[in-house]
């Protein structure tokens, strides 16, 4: 039989590992360009979708215009709670079924910079300026359910929450950050979204990414 003193210290030894070993596993993983100066957090179990497969997925078929567009990005990163998640339900108006982040800087033409507004920033992924007025041949049930004015000391734009159900079926609600550099030369842009039940019941994680979104601009 051990005595008593090896015992105790084999017990702080056991509990010494298991602290550093916690200490030692990331609870968030930081995505970030540092050139760019923009970064945020989201749950270190988290899965990403392979930037190479958004690209893809986007220039598929696409026309002239969007391919020129997606030659301007900058920098994108997009992560879900599910490793099902495909970049297919990152681009697509269809809900993704798990809390899904997406964020990208895009470089603007000089067409763009000039005619880039606040309702052109909250206009990025649906026509929410024409919806808040009223119809829409797209969606159902649209309900803009908060905005905020963002400033930084590096650009200034909107953060916009709303949802909707699309014509076909499937009700969503989406968190979008827009935001234009103070030079008008690009839009940092970041989403939060999920099906509405699956975005309410995650509402406090959302929070927390949400607020991790920082732009500080180039160095």
């Amino acid at each position: 039989m051990r005595p008593l003193s090896q015992i105790k210290r084999l017990l702080l030894w056991s509990a010494l590992v298991l602290l550093l070993g916690s200490c030692g596993a990331p609870s968030k993983i930081y995505a970030k360009d540092s050139q760019l100066g923009v970064y945020f957090t989201i749950p270190a179990t988290w899965h990403e979708i392979p930037e190479e497969d958004i690209r893809s997925y986007e220039v598929e078929g696409a026309d002239d215009a969007a391919k020129t567009k997606a030659d301007l990005v900058l920098w994108q990163k997009a992560f879900s709670e599910s490793k099902e998640t495909s970049a297919r339900e990152v681009l697509r108006l269809d809900p993704p079924k798990s809390l899904t982040a997406f964020a990208r800087v895009r470089a603007l033409t000089i067409q763009e910079s000039d005619a880039m507004s606040y309702n052109g920033l909250r206009d990025l992924v649906l026509p929410v300026t024409e919806l808040i007025a009223g119809s829409s041949e797209v969606v159902n049930d649209f309900e803009l359910l908060g905005e905020q004015e963002v400033v930084t000391e590096q650009a200034r734009g909107l953060q916009t929450t709303f949802s909707f159900t699309l014509k076909n079926g499937g009700n969503e609600t989406v968190h979008q950050t827009a935001l234009l550099s103070n030079d008008r030369g690009s839009i940092y842009f970041f989403l939060v979204r999920c099906t509405t039940e699956c975005f309410d019941e995650s509402q406090e994680t959302v929070d927390e990414i949400v607020k991790s979104f920082t732009v500080k601009g180039r160095r």
